[in-house]
C-alpha cells in the first residue's frame, strides 16, 4: 500500500514552505519517526518525520516550493524496515529471568496524553507524568509546556537529594548531525545560493523593525565576580541534583524578570493607538542555528527556579538545533535576551524582537581594571546593552531598568532574597 507523505499544517498563517533537504535518499527503507525532510517556512525550520514504515519514493525535489497538504512522496508500506536496525546477534541463554519492560505511562496517562500538543506530550512521556496531576493554565485548562516544567520544578524541590543509584532524565537531546558544507572549487571566485525562507523573513523583520520603531540603546557594565564565584561553588551540587548545568543565562533571566517588575513600562508594547501592558514574563532567548537566528520562549520565567530556567533553555536550544521547534515555542515573548558574548562580542546594539519593546544584549566577559573602594582592582566585567522603543519607553525608564539588572548581577543574593 502507498502511504502519501504530505506537507503538514504548520500554522494558521502559513500556506507554503520550501523543501530544503531530503533526509533520506529515494528508495530508502524508513521506519516510523525516521526524519524524512527539512521544511523551511517564513517563521520556522522543522524536520518532518515518517508516519509509516516502508520504502520511500520521492516525488518533489529539494529546493522546490511546496504547499500545505501537497503530496511530496509516497511510502510503500509493504516493504518494512527491521524492527531494530542496531539489532545484534542473540546472546547465549541464561538462567536469570528476563525482567518485564517497565511501562512508560499508565493506561489513564496514555489516554490523557492524546490531547496534548507534541512538545507537552514529549515531556509528559519522557518524565512518565500523569497529565491529570498537572494544573493547566492554558485556555480551557489546557496544559502548556510551562505547566509541565513548573510541575517538574515543584517535584524536584520536594524530592530528597538523589543517591548514587538514582538518575533523573535530562531535557537536552542528542546533538544534531553535522550538515555538509558546499564544495568550492579552487578557481571559483563566487558562489550563489537562494536565501532560505527563514533568512528572508528574518531580513524583512529586521528592516521592518528599524523602520517602524524609534530604537535607542543604553549601555552599562556589570561585575561578574559574585555570579562566577556562586556558580563555581554550587555547580557540582546543582548538576547532581537537577541533572542540568548551571549557566549564566538563568541569572540574567531572573534579573530581567526583576527589572521588568521594577519598570513595567518595559513590559509593554504599542498596538495601534493603544499601549498594551503585559502582566506575565515570557522571556525569549536568542539561539543561533545553521539556518539563522531563532528566539524560543521560556514561559512564565517568574514562576521557574534557576533549575527550571536552565532546563527550559536547554530543551529549547536542543530542539532549535534539531529543527523540532513548534510555532508556539517562538511566539509571545515580552522581552528578549541575546548573548553575543558566546561569539566574543564586546559591545553591540541589539535590534528589537517584536512584539517586545526592548531587548538585552549580553557580551563577552573581560578582565579589566576597575575602581572599587578607591582602589584599582582587576575584575571580570561584562558590557550590557538594552535597545528599546523610545516611543513607549523613556530614557530614564530604560536606564533604571538596566541598572536593576546590573544590581542583581553584581549582587546575586538580591535574586534569592528578592530585594
Amino acid at each position: 500500500m502507498a502511504f502519501e507523505v504530505t506537507i503538514p499544517e504548520v500554522g494558521e498563517s502559513i500556506t507554503e514552505g520550501f523543501l530544503a533537504e531530503w533526509s533520506q535518499p529515494d528508495g530508502a527503507v524508513v521506519a516510523i519517526e525516521d526524519p524524512l525532510l527539512v521544511l523551511e517556512t517564513d517563521k520556522i525550520t522543522m524536520n518532518i518525520n515518517a508516519e509509516q514504515a516502508g520504502r520511500l519514493h520521492i516525488l518533489v525535489a529539494e529546493g522546490e516550493t511546496v504547499q500545505v497538504g501537497q503530496v511530496v512522496a509516497t511510502i510503500d508500506t509493504d516493504v518494512t524496515a527491521p524492527a531494530d536496525r542496531d539489532e545484534k546477534p542473540a546472546a547465549t541463554t541464561t538462567t536469570e529471568p528476563t525482567p518485564a519492560p517497565e511501562p512508560t505511562v499508565t493506561e489513564t496517562t496514555a489516554a490523557n496524553v492524546a490531547g496534548l500538543s507534541p512538545a507537552v506530550k514529549r515531556l509528559v512521556l519522557e518524565h512518565r507524568l500523569d497529565p491529570a496531576a498537572i494544573d493547566g493554565t492554558g485556555k480551557g485548562g489546557r496544559i502548556l509546556k510551562g505547566d509541565v516544567i513548573r510541575h517538574l520544578d515543584a517535584a524536584a524541590a520536594t524530592d530528597p537529594e538523589p543517591g548514587p543509584a538514582e538518575t533523573k532524565p535530562a531535557l537536552a537531546a542528542e546533538p544534531a548531525r553535522p550538515r555538509p558544507q558546499p564544495v568550492v572549487l579552487p578557481d571559483q571566485r563566487q558562489t550563489r545560493a537562494p536565501m532560505s525562507r527563514l533568512r528572508q523573513r528574518l531580513a524583512e523583520r529586521l528592516v521592518e523593525v528599524q523602520q517602524t520603531a524609534a530604537i535607542l540603546t543604553t549601555f552599562n557594565e556589570t561585575d561578574m565576580s559574585r555570579v562566577m564565584a556562586l556558580r563555581s561553588e554550587y555547580k557540582e551540587s546543582f548538576k547532581k541534583r537537577y541533572e542540568i548545568g548551571l549557566g549564566f543565562m538563568s541569572f540574567f533571566v531572573k534579573a530581567t524578570v526583576e527589572a521588568l517588575k521594577t519598570v513595567p513600562a518595559v513590559n509593554a508594547y504599542i498596538e495601534g493607538d493603544e499601549i498594551v501592558t503585559n502582566h506575565y514574563y515570557d522571556i525569549g532567548v536568542a539561539v543561533s542555528t545553521d539556518k539563522g537566528l531563532v528566539v524560543p520562549v521560556v514561559r512564565d520565567a517568574d514562576r521557574l527556579s534557576m533549575a527550571g530556567i536552565e532546563a527550559s533553555i536547554a530543551d529549547l536550544a536542543a530542539r532549535a538545533q534539531e529543527r523540532r521547534l513548534e510555532l508556539s515555542d517562538l511566539s509571545g515573548a515580552v522581552f528578549t535576551i541575546s548573548n553575543g558574548g558566546v561569539f566574543g562580542s564586546l559591545q553591540s546594539t541589539p535590534i528589537l524582537n517584536p512584539p517586545g519593546s526592548a531587548i538585552l544584549g549580553m557580551h563577552t566577559i573581560k578582565k579589566r581594571p576597575v575602581v572599587v573602594d578607591d582602589e584599582i582592582v582587576i575584575r571580570p566585567m561584562m558590557y550590557l546593552a538594552v535597545s528599546y522603543d523610545h516611543r513607549i519607553i523613556d530614557g530614564s525608564q530604560a536606564v533604571t531598568f538596566l541598572k536593576r539588572i546590573v544590581e542583581c548581577i553584581d549582587d546575586p543574593d538580591r535574586l534569592l532574597l528578592e530585594i
